[in-house]
């Protein structure tokens, strides 16, 4: 796989949601690895990182709480003076349900989680974030496609799209970008211990990987690799856009309403 290129003067402070595992851990770790100084925000204590492991900061929290929010923000202005790139990750997918199904409580821990605490966190750190700073939300296929009986999350994915491009209009003129990405199966943690405690993990593992044109599971590395782009200097000219990562799920309408 090819790797980017980006000037090595390009050291960013980052902070990532979500980030003890999955795509967010794959996130902090590629920054650290070309130099940021990253601060991992999860509801449980993310593991530290190996590169550069003294410039990083790890804080448990919750994103759907204000005061956990405003602590890790607090704690990264005293450390560093100021944010370069916010990566929102963590996620909630708990909530599966059709309209006439799904749970007051699991609907709106999806809303909370998925769409409100990405808005609260941009707004707790666009005060520390110069001009040429990027946030990069993590949507998914499922916010620019619905899937059948799992209407929390695909409403509350397809927010943050439109959220998105909300956000891109309202911070232009200060200079910030704000972008997304929309994976589609991803060989995280989750997923595979899903597959593995299916009745028929080999063949629940080929259903995943057939959602796709290139007929396998994306890696949560070559999710970071996009999110890395998009926060990068070499997407300076990007703005309000979603970025499908999906092997080809998307390219096709026989593939997009299948499930994820």
């Amino acid at each position: 796989m090819t790797t980017l290129k980006i000037s090595p003067d390009w050291t960013p402070r980052v902070l990532v949601t979500g980030a003890a595992q999955g795509i967010g851990r794959a996130v902090a770790e590629l920054f650290a690895e070309r130099g940021a100084a990253v601060l991992l925000f999860d509801l449980n204590l993310p593991a530290p990182l190996s590169s550069q492991a003294d410039q990083h900061l790890y804080v448990q929290g919750d994103v759907t709480s204000a005061v956990d929010i405003q602590r890790a923000v607090k704690q990264l202005g005293a450390q560093w003076g100021g944010l370069d790139v916010l990566v929102n990750n963590a996620a909630y997918q708990g909530a599966v349900g059709s309209l006439m199904d799904v749970s007051e409580g699991g609907w709106q821990r999806a809303l909370d989680v998925n769409l409100t605490a990405p808005l609260r966190f941009s707004r707790a750190c666009v005060p520390l974030m110069p001009g040429g700073s990027a946030i990069v939300h993590v949507a998914s296929v499922q916010g620019l496609f619905a899937e059948q009986g799992n209407v929390a999350y695909t409403a509350s994915k397809a927010g943050l799209v439109n959220l998105t491009r909300s956000m891109a209009l309202d911070l232009a003129p200060q200079g910030i970008r704000v972008n997304a990405v929309a994976p589609g199966a991803i060989a995280t943690e989750e997923l595979l211990n899903s597959v593995a405690s299916s009745h028929d993990p080999a063949q629940t593992r080929r259903d995943y990987e057939d959602l796709h044109a290139l007929r396998r599971l994306g890696t949560p590395r070559e999710v970071a690799e996009l999110i890395y782009f998009l926060a990068s200097p070499a997407a300076s000219f990007m703005t309000g856009a979603t970025v499908p990562i999906d092997g080809g799920m998307t390219a096709s309408f026989m593939m997009a309403g299948r499930p994820v």
